[in-house]
């Protein structure tokens, strides 16, 4: 008996160790919680997804704190620039050939936009935190650009939007790893630069799908190259009648911005709690 009272006495020991211990840490975790720089809690919603430049862009915020009295709150933003690009050969039948690219940067980093000064007339029974409901501006300067479809090519945008030296780029590129004997039929044609093209043709016949395939004539080495005369032809052409169709020229360039938002609350000490951020387009 007296070995299971020892037992029992070693086990209750262990137990209150163990409760005395789980006690202290929550303790000190709640300690540093309530003591530490506890800022106010804050919540908002803005008045849309999107925004047009120029304007200003509602919103609704709840904000409370139990630890110090409120302050002011300020509206904090960044702006990302978003550039989305494309060019295509409508020439090409062989395959379709286009160069494309999206790309965001954050233009500028988050930062102050504007203040609101803290009303205790603000605050509601029913909600149990203080309302704030106003506006913030967003710059003129942050509206979308676009450069689609042009009916007059010019130059000078193709090089500020794409890049000097994109033009040759694009044109060698088609040259060298897209164009194949019926693109250069198609576009010597289509363009008025030869009348046919007979003599720059040759056929072979292929036994597994039973056709016809037309190409350029064979070298003494039986490979298929293209015509000295077709690669001047091509070499003559400018790069915009490359891009160039009926209806303009097929070029998009299109800049857009959009920001994460959020609204700070601070209180007497300088300590701010920050809502969750809000995605906003501009346009």
């Amino acid at each position: 008996m007296n070995k299971m009272k020892t037992i029992r006495l070693i086990f209750l020991s262990l137990l209150a160790t163990v409760l005395l211990s789980a006690c202290a840490k929550h303790d000190f975790f709640d300690e540093i919680a309530i003591t530490g720089n506890v800022g106010p809690q804050a919540y908002w919603e803005v008045g849309s997804a999107t925004v047009s430049a120029g304007s200003e862009m509602s919103f609704s915020a709840q904000y409370y704190s139990g630890v110090s009295d409120i302050d002011y709150s300020e509206v904090w933003y960044n702006i990302i620039e978003t550039v989305d690009k494309s060019v295509s050969c409508p020439w090409v039948i062989s395959r379709a050939y286009s160069v494309a690219s999206v790309t965001s940067e954050e233009k500028r980093i988050s930062q102050f936009i504007k203040e609101y000064p803290h009303s205790l007339a603000a605050w509601s029974d029913s909600l149990h935190a203080y309302v704030l409901k106003d506006k913030f501006p967003v710059s003129a300067t942050l509206s979308a650009f676009s450069w689609v479809k042009p009916a007059v090519f010019e130059p000078a945008k193709m090089d500020a939007y794409f890049g000097t030296g994109f033009m040759q780029q694009f044109k060698d590129s088609l040259r060298n790893n897209i164009m194949k004997f019926n693109d250069y039929k198609n576009m010597m044609l289509g363009m008025g630069l030869l009348e046919d093209f007979k003599q720059y043709t040759d056929s072979t016949f292929d036994i597994n799908s039973a056709t016809w395939v037309y190409h350029f004539p064979k070298d003494g080495s039986g490979n298929t190259p293209v015509p000295a005369d077709i690669r001047n032809l091509f070499e003559s052409i400018s790069f915009d009648r490359l891009i160039e169709d009926a209806s303009g020229y097929n070029v998009s360039y299109k800049r857009s911005y959009s920001m994460k938002a959020l609204l700070r609350v601070y209180d007497k000490r300088g300590v701010y709690g920050a809502t969750v951020s809000k995605d906003i387009d501009i346009n």
